[in-house]
Parts: C-alpha cells; structure tokens; sequence
C-alpha cells in the first residue's frame, strides 16, 4: 500500500467522496483525484493537512518506494 492508497482508505473510512474532501481540504476535486491516482503529488503542507483531516499519523504514510 501506497500514500495514495492509505489516503483513498481512509476517505472511503470516513465515508468522505473526494468533492466533500477537497473542500475541506481547500484544493480542486480534479487535484484530489490526480493524488489519489499518482498523476500529482501533494506538497509536504498539503499532505500535513490531508493527515490532519483523516486523522492519519505522518508515520503511517508509506514512503513512495516502500
């Protein structure tokens, strides 16, 4: 499992749609999506953020080559 799919998880846990999770967050639904797909990465406070709002710990995100 990677960052986006810990994020894709945790969304669906919440019971978030990437709409309700973007507005939450302050970005484009689009923007969500290319995270979650690996088209963008988030920046450090961007992903800061998106950990805040699903209550994930920074030392639970997979590293991108694990």
């Amino acid at each position: 499992m990677d960052y986006r799919d810990l994020i894709r998880k945790k969304r669906e846990e919440k019971g978030l749609s990437q709409n309700q999770l973007s507005k939450l967050l302050g970005i484009s639904q689009p923007y969500m999506n290319q995270i979650e797909t690996g088209a963008r990465n988030p920046t450090l406070p961007l992903m800061m953020k998106i950990c805040e709002v699903l209550e994930i710990s920074m030392f639970e995100v997979p590293k991108e080559n694990e």
